[in-house]
């Protein structure tokens, strides 16, 4: 992976797929990342699985909290589909929901209060 991604592909950076001034996203080419291929033979479900896999993973890290167990290595194995060497050994611990839901309404009071003339003036 560092052939292609870099010294530092193993660190979350998620900088590095913005542009230098970091106010966007700038497109990769698309042969970095095999897992759907790229070309002609591109996958024709790779829209659809990006869009499984972002609300899964949106449902899953509301309600939990998801840490790579202690020790584990986290490694993966390039074949022709893309999988964890040794897994992927993760602790879960439950969200309190109940304080989750009472900072959502908090918020969605806060946005009601506004007057009309603000929200106005700011459009």
């Amino acid at each position: 992976m560092k052939s292609v991604w870099g010294n530092d592909c193993l660190e979350f950076r998620p900088d590095r797929w913005l542009s230098p001034d970091g106010k966007r996203f700038e497109m990769q080419d698309s042969f970095r990342f095999v897992a759907f291929n790229a070309g002609p033979r591109i996958c024709l479900g790779k829209d659809l699985a990006y869009l499984q896999m972002k609300s899964i993973a949106a449902a899953v890290l509301l309600r939990h909290r998801l840490h790579v167990a202690p020790a584990h290595r986290v490694e993966q194995k390039m074949s022709l589909t893309l999988f964890m060497k040794h897994g992927l050994k993760m602790n879960v611990h439950d969200r309190d929901m109940d304080s989750i839901a009472s900072e959502l309404r908090k918020t969605r009071q806060s946005a009601a209060a506004v007057p009309a003339e603000v929200v106005a003036a700011g459009a």
